[in-house]
């Protein structure tokens, strides 16, 4: 995919206009996240009242989630010595030394990884 140039929005006396900060809301990566999670509430509307919530729950939920539950089901117990560790850091992150001590811990892993 091609990098997508943006033109420069006009400014006025240092002051962009009304027009210029709606249109960067609107474009915005938030408000394109926006748009699709509501086009795809909006979509799963028109699908139940087409076809009804039972047979919406039938045909389309039921399958889907037969196929994605071991998978999610699997991943959860992979993933259980990694939130065990995450548990512990915020256990020990309960008082200001122990966060700076948790703090200094993570910069020097940082600087290790920065220096490979």
């Amino acid at each position: 995919m091609a990098a997508t140039r943006r033109k420069a929005l006009p400014v006025r006396n240092g002051r962009t206009s009304l027009t210029t900060q709606f249109v960067r809301a609107a474009t915005s990566p938030t408000a394109k996240t926006t748009y699709a999670v509501v086009g795809t509430v909006g979509l799963a509307a028109l699908a139940i009242a087409i076809f009804g919530p039972k047979r919406f729950q039938k045909e389309i939920l039921s399958p889907v989630q037969n196929r994605v539950s071991d998978q999610a089901s699997q991943l959860w117990t992979d993933a259980k010595p990694l939130r065990e560790q995450i548990g512990q850091l915020f256990e020990r992150a309960q008082s200001s030394a122990s966060r700076e001590k948790l703090a200094q811990g993570l910069q020097s892993w940082i600087g290790h990884f920065k220096a490979t």
